[in-house]
């Protein structure tokens, strides 16, 4: 689900800063330990498990969860009538058989757009539909859900929050945004249970923390940085743990990846093949030999 490059060479800087000054900055013994925290990692099915049907589809979700996700994933976006939907790309011709913006369409429109358009996968025999947020949490009243925030003006924040209370998913879901604005505001309209994952303004902190030797607790009890080679040792993985944050990384479909990855003690995965992650955790989980525990 998250993308930004941005975010993705913030963390980078963070964590191989860490890697350097981890035995001189002793974690803060205030720290409270991320509730998020799992042994094997969570299977999170990206955009809705993107290998396994269309991108943020109900189809793909409901393949998922039957392949063993923990918890699903979808990006946001606004219609022009003021329903949010799931969807990664604003151009709606990315992925369907329709042209323009999906936030200059109505959601009367999208209703006539089939997702099959530009899916390479087995053929799907009838037409698939971009759902709207509610129709997801309807669908998956017990799944835990992360969602992105794609669509930074006009605001969603008001929208998405009453569509989560009404729907009672306030206290099931975490947020995340390319724009630190857009979750900001998100949390700001719902703020009693919103979980809000690291922003660029959290990364710079910790990266500031990480210089200066300074105390730091990650605010928020998720963290949610990009795959990169080399940078999931057990000591990286290990000092997110001591300063309160459960780390869930993206995106990664490769078993042996995903296999090195539990082996390293993250605790959740975004993955566009969530079958393969499941086969792969489960695997892990039977030998015992996890290099951290919650």
């Amino acid at each position: 689900m998250p993308t930004s490059q941005r975010l993705a060479a913030a963390w980078v800087a963070a964590v191989a800063l860490a890697a350097c000054t981890s035995e001189a900055a002793a974690p803060p013994a205030a720290c409270p330990a991320s509730p998020f925290r799992s042994v094997p990692p969570l299977v999170i099915a990206h955009a809705g498990g993107e290998g396994l049907g269309p991108a943020n589809t109900i189809l793909a979700m409901q393949r998922s969860m039957a392949a063993g996700a923990d918890l699903l994933d979808a990006d946001l976006w606004m219609t022009s009538d003021g329903v949010v939907v799931a969807r990664h790309d604003r151009d709606l011709a990315t992925t369907t058989d329709g042209q323009g913006n999906i936030d200059d369409r109505t959601w009367a429109d999208l209703q006539v757009l089939d997702t099959r358009a530009r899916w390479t996968g087995e053929a799907i025999g009838q037409p698939v539909r971009i759902p709207s947020l509610e129709q997801i949490l309807l669908a998956f009243p017990d799944v835990r859900i992360s969602l992105e925030i794609k669509q930074s003006e006009p605001s969603i924040a008001a929208a998405l929050c009453e569509t989560l209370v009404r729907t009672g998913s306030v206290e099931r879901v975490y947020l995340s945004a390319n724009d630190d604005s857009a979750v900001y505001e998100a949390q700001r309209r719902c703020p009693e249970s919103t979980i809000i994952t690291t922003t660029y303004r959290d990364v710079g902190a910790m990266r500031e923390a990480k210089e200066t030797n300074g105390a730091w607790c990650a605010p928020a009890p998720i963290g949610q940085p990009p795959y990169a080679e080399g940078r999931f040792g057990v000591d990286d993985v290990r000092w997110s743990h001591d300063h309160g944050m459960a780390i869930y990384t993206w995106t990664v479909d490769d078993p042996d990846t995903l296999r090195e990855l539990a082996l390293a003690g993250v605790d959740g995965v975004y993955t566009r093949r969530p079958d393969i992650a499941r086969q792969v955790f489960d695997e892990v989980a039977a030998a015992g030999s996890p290099s951290t525990s919650p």
